[in-house]
């Protein structure tokens, strides 16, 4: 099958030789039409002039001023973008094989009624494979939410380090919502990709493997944990019912303080290691936090 122009969409943010590996191996594909375009959101490592010794004209690099975030740094790619389809992927991503890219473009432009695809994303460092969801976050928890029932497909959503779309669909939708700077963007958009009339897909015969979180690598642990938290609840307050909103940040709230209380006894009886302890423990606080926030709002 002859495919028509596909466009890469790359965020780096201080993850310049990550990239550069992305690249290389998207290079390696058997496609024809290939673009690339690098959004670097003000990244304060060697990026620019690695990718730019790197690569040359071969790829589209453009500078930003400001760390837009993913979503927005995405949507500045899309709109400078010829292609046909948009792959957006992350840096710390790279492709099994030359032709997973080719045979998830032929898988998406096989299914008329799909949207968006991901591929099979295998994380080696956390020794898993990442499966597309079925429900949304907290989606159990739900009692007065109406309109996730009768929702094109089975897939709820696909993680964002690897995203085919339709470049029409993509346009369709309105790409992604700026309200989100990091976390909680992918679940949106293939929310609003369903509600479009188009299914989420999912091609386990196209396969990359995935660093995971190497743009956040020397962020503060608190920090990165409530921008997670926070990204979660505003995907809440964006497609549920106020009442169940509450409802999830008040068991939140609970079951964070328990876990910080069992922590405390864990810590007294010295089980586990101390980072381990000062990990579970930031994460337990950035989720009081956060479901505190929205309770108070």
């Amino acid at each position: 099958m002859t495919h028509r122009q596909i466009s890469a969409l790359i965020v780096n943010y201080n993850t310049g030789s990550h990239a550069v590996q992305c690249i290389h191996s998207l290079l390696e594909q058997q496609v024809d039409g290939l673009e690339i375009v690098v959004v670097d959101n003000a990244s304060r490592d060697d990026s620019i002039p690695l990718l730019r010794s790197t690569f040359g004209d071969r790829v589209t690099l453009v500078e930003s001023q400001e760390n837009l975030g993913f979503g927005r740094a995405n949507n500045l790619a899309a709109a400078m973008a010829q292609g046909d389809f948009l792959l957006l992927i992350n840096p710390d991503t790279q492709w099994l094989g030359s032709d997973g890219l080719g045979t998830l473009v032929a898988y998406l432009e096989s299914n008329e009624s799909v949207g968006l695809a991901g591929p099979e994303l295998h994380e080696p460092s956390k020794n898993k494979y990442v499966l597309p969801r079925k429900t949304y976050p907290s989606q159990h928890r739900l009692k007065y939410t109406a309109g996730l029932k009768a929702l094109p497909g089975n897939i709820a959503w696909v993680l964002g380090a690897c995203m085919l779309f339709k470049a029409d669909t993509f346009r369709q939708i309105g790409g992604f919502d700026p309200d989100y700077f990091l976390y909680g963007e992918d679940a949106d958009i293939c929310l609003r990709v369903r509600k479009a009339g188009y299914a989420i897909g999912y091609c386990p015969a196209a396969k990359i493997i995935h660093v995971g979180g190497a743009s956040e690598a020397g962020a503060v642990p608190l920090e990165k944990f409530l921008r997670k938290k926070r990204g979660f609840y505003l995907f809440c307050n964006k497609h549920y019912d106020a009442r169940d909103v509450r409802r999830i940040a008040r068991a939140a709230r609970v079951s964070a303080r328990l876990g910080l209380m069992h922590l405390a006894f864990r810590s007294f009886l010295g089980l586990g290691t101390r980072q381990q302890r000062q990990q579970q423990k930031q994460r337990l606080q950035a989720a009081s936090m956060a479901a505190a926030e929205v309770l108070r709002n």
